[in-house]
Parts: C-alpha cells; sequence; structure tokens
C-alpha cells in the first residue's frame, strides 16, 4: 500500500499512472467512445486530481474538481486501495469509504476502467 507525504508525491504517482495508460492501447481503444471526466478529492492530502476520457484521449492534471462528470471524495488510503484493486467502488460507496457527486450510472462506467488502471498504477506507486 502506497503512503503519501504530500499531495505533490500522489501527484507524481498519478501522473505517472496517466502517461502508462496513455501508452496501453487496449485502454486507449477501450475509451474511444468515453466522455467524461472524474476529480479524486483526497481529504486528508489536501489534493485534487482529475481524470478527462475523451473520445479516444485520455489525460490528468491537478484540480478540476467542480467542473467535472463525477466527483470522488476519499482519502489516500481509499484512494490507494481502489486504484490498486484492493477495493471495489461499489464496495467503497455502500461503506461510506467514499462519496460521489454527480450520476452514480457513470461513476459505475468510471469503475470499469479502473480494471485497466490497476496495473498501471501499482507500477507507478511502487516506483516512486
Amino acid at each position: 500500500m502506497a503512503e503519501y507525504a504530500s499531495k505533490e508525491a500522489l501527484y507524481a504517482v498519478l501522473d505517472a499512472t496517466v502517461a502508462k495508460m496513455q501508452a496501453h492501447e487496449k485502454f486507449m481503444n477501450r475509451i474511444a467512445n468515453a466522455n467524461m471526466s472524474m476529480t479524486f478529492t483526497v481529504t486528508d492530502l489536501g489534493a485534487e486530481y482529475s481524470l478527462y476520457f475523451d473520445h479516444g484521449a485520455f489525460r490528468g492534471e491537478q484540480g478540476g474538481g467542480t467542473s467535472t462528470t463525477v466527483g470522488i471524495t476519499l482519502t489516500s488510503t481509499t484512494l490507494d486501495k481502489l486504484l490498486s484493486g484492493k477495493l471495489s467502488g461499489e464496495s467503497a460507496y455502500m461503506s461510506g469509504a467514499l462519496r460521489l457527486r454527480g450520476d452514480e450510472w457513470t461513476a459505475q462506467s468510471a469503475a470499469g476502467y479502473l480494471w485497466y488502471i490497476k496495473s498501471a498504477y501499482t507500477e507507478a506507486a511502487e516506483a516512486a
């Protein structure tokens, strides 16, 4: 499990994850028709990071919280478990470990992309 000393350390891992995903051909094909965005607001670090899925393009950036399709508020521990595949989004939501802003159906669709992100996130977190 990754533990982050600062939001900058989290941003570095998420930036590396995004770069790995941009080079992942199957993932990029999978998001060819996707048009949504999500922001992770990480309460214990005061961090905010957004992912954008735009018809086959994928990017991540700091901030963006109110302008994205789905907002997800959680701790860094829950984010790590979610992105590393140790916790499903549905379980985290049902247990109160994360809060959603936006459409639950869209959030469920976005959760389908986490399976692809898992290995890239794990590699980036281990390298940090």
